[in-house]
């Protein structure tokens, strides 16, 4: 079997990734054990934004129409745009 192209994890984030990351628009989406969410270029792997949440969750993100949606382990669902990360 062939190397990954591009592995994530906490060589990247700094943190253990807790869930299936989506993608969208060359960029990757993912939730870390330690509750922070990442976004990611596909092709690179380099931090694009980040955003440090309450709590830990191994909720995988959803894309749709334009927004990235997670769920934290605060039990409250997060939504950013796509673009710049804004809640």
């Amino acid at each position: 079997m062939p190397a990954p192209a591009l592995s994530y994890g906490a060589t990247t984030t700094g943190e253990r990734v807790s869930s299936s990351p989506a993608v969208a628009n060359g960029v990757v989406y993912v939730n870390t054990w330690g509750g922070d969410f990442y976004a990611l270029n596909a092709k690179t792997g380099a931090l694009l934004w980040s955003y440090p949440a309450a709590a830990r969750s191994g909720s995988s993100a959803a894309v749709a129409n334009g927004v990235v949606f997670v769920g934290g382990g605060d039990g409250k669902v997060y939504a950013f745009g796509l673009k710049k990360g804004r809640e």
